[in-house]
């Protein structure tokens, strides 16, 4: 059991989010110890490749273990986001409070407002198109709304819902938000562009 599974260990015990394992950690440890092992062998004169197979071996190692780590957190991301968009906030009772903290925490709502601020300076009418598709046109009239938004998540001290910072990230990131232009197979209605990004500000509103 690594440092990182007797820490979520006691987490458990002691009632607090748990906390998936970091998928570097295990890259890091085997890295260090595999340079640890090519000193040694070089000191005791290996060369060639017998000088480098413990090596290498303890670095894939460390490599496949991070990838599984990496995995595993994503598929626990999926799940704890699922979760809080059917409705489920409460950071103390839930085995995804991690999840709670990591989406409303200082760095995601830096994140998501710098790039709100980033789709506002696109719009401007000097900008030459850029190579992602928003829609210019539909935006515009809603710069107002996208600053809001900028303004909301940026404002540290008030508290933010997972919920809502949930919906901004697929604003920014689903390839059919109101944020980006329609392919000419997208044959659903039109959004009120306005109306949408008011709704997630709204969303963004830590209720009772």
């Amino acid at each position: 059991m690594d440092l990182a599974q007797l820490a979520n260990l006691g987490a458990r015990r002691a009632g607090r989010p748990q906390t998936p394992p970091a998928p570097l950690a295990p890259l890091v440890l085997y890295a260090t110890g595999a340079a640890g092992v090519l000193g040694l062998e070089a000191l005791a004169g290996l060369r060639g490749d017998p000088l480098v197979v413990a090596p290498v071996s303890l670095a894939l190692v460390g490599l496949v273990q991070a990838v599984r780590r990496w995995e595993g957190r994503r598929r626990l991301r999926a799940e704890a986001d699922e979760w809080i968009l059917r409705g489920y906030q409460n950071r103390g009772a839930s085995r995804f409070g991690w999840r709670i903290d990591e989406l409303t925490g200082a760095r995601e709502r830096r994140l998501l407002g710098n790039s709100l601020r980033a789709v506002v300076a696109q719009l401007s009418e000097r900008r030459l198109p850029g190579a992602v598709p928003l829609n210019r046109i539909g935006l515009r009239p809603c710069r107002a709304e996208l600053v809001a938004l900028a303004d909301r998540l940026e404002a540290l001290d008030r508290p933010v819902s997972p919920y809502g910072i949930l919906t901004v990230q697929r604003l920014l990131t689903e390839p059919g938000s109101v944020l980006y232009a329609p392919s000419s197979f997208d044959e659903r209605r039109p959004l009120d562009t306005g109306a949408v990004l008011g709704a997630i500000l709204h969303h963004l509103e830590v209720r009772p």
